[in-house]
């Protein structure tokens, strides 16, 4: 397997058909067809079903194309950093409840001209799945998770928030008991947590949305689609008047917490960052 065949691939899958993909990549289309199948023969695996309307993908094929991005991500990386030696390049996942935290980089570090920051976003299972195959080196996640695989350092507790247009709230609600028939807008990653949660107090939740990043649920409150339950830290991305009520439940309550991974020294900048955020937000 070549790095030229995940390209190929990768071009093929974003570009929808063969043929598109061989004008992109200014080819014919019959070498890149068998490109894909030297490819797919190789891993023993269909991973594109062509079909009149285009290519889809195969489940194992939608695994293959985020590990391509991935494996020509850490491709194109090292290639920088080899290129600028004197260079060190600063590799942190940043979930988007968490997105904020950029703020309280020390102006030490923003300032060297001899540090480059990458800043990769996703949820926590993606930062999870990005340091692990070593595409990044540290990251700023959210409770719940499995932390068997990875160093946790925990840094704060913080509740859950209900943001959305004055309208909605009809008086004081201070508790998720208080949203029942209330259009919401939820994380995908915690669908399951508050859904859970709120099944204890003999209700089920009106979820108006989900959605699969905390701007996205604050922005879809902002056009009054309904209420936004997010973390407390998401708040900070608000630059617009609205409503914000703090949710009292201590089974809501998330954790800001960064990981790396097992049995690896940190370079000494992340190391760095680490004290300077154990030193501001450890509660």
């Amino acid at each position: 397997m070549e790095l030229k065949q995940l390209f190929y691939f990768k071009t093929i899958v974003e570009e929808g058909t063969i043929s598109k993909a061989a004008q992109k990549l200014h080819m014919a289309q019959p070498p890149l067809s068998m490109q894909l199948k030297h490819l797919e023969e190789e891993l023993n695996v269909q991973l594109i079903i062509r079909t009149h309307h285009g290519n889809e993908l195969t489940n194992a094929g939608k695994l293959f194309y985020k590990r391509a991005l991935q494996i020509l991500s850490l491709s194109e990386l090292t290639k920088q950093e080899i290129i600028n030696t004197d260079v060190s390049i600063l590799r942190i996942g940043m979930t988007s409840s968490n997105h904020s935290l950029i703020n309280y980089l020390n102006n030490e570090l923003i300032s060297n001209l001899k540090l480059s920051f990458r800043i990769h976003e996703g949820s926590t299972y993606t930062m999870l799945d990005l340091l692990l195959t070593h595409n990044i080196d540290m990251a700023f996640v959210r409770t719940p998770f499995d932390q068997s695989q990875v160093n946790s350092i925990h840094l704060c507790d913080e509740p859950m928030m209900a943001v959305g247009s004055e309208s909605f709230f009809k008086q004081p609600m201070n508790q998720m008991k208080d949203y029942n028939h209330i259009p919401l807008i939820i994380h995908q990653r915690y669908l399951s947590f508050i859904t859970d949660y709120c099944l204890q107090y003999n209700f089920h939740p009106f979820i108006k949305f989900t959605c699969d990043d905390s701007r996205t649920s604050l922005l879809y409150a902002k056009y009054g689609y309904g209420i936004a339950i997010v973390p407390k830290r998401a708040i900070d991305m608000i630059d617009y008047p609205m409503h914000i009520e703090e949710l009292q439940d201590k089974e809501l309550y998330t954790s800001i917490v960064i990981i790396y991974r097992k049995d690896e020294k940190l370079d000494v900048h992340l190391q760095q960052i680490i004290s300077t955020y154990l030193h501001i937000f450890t509660c």
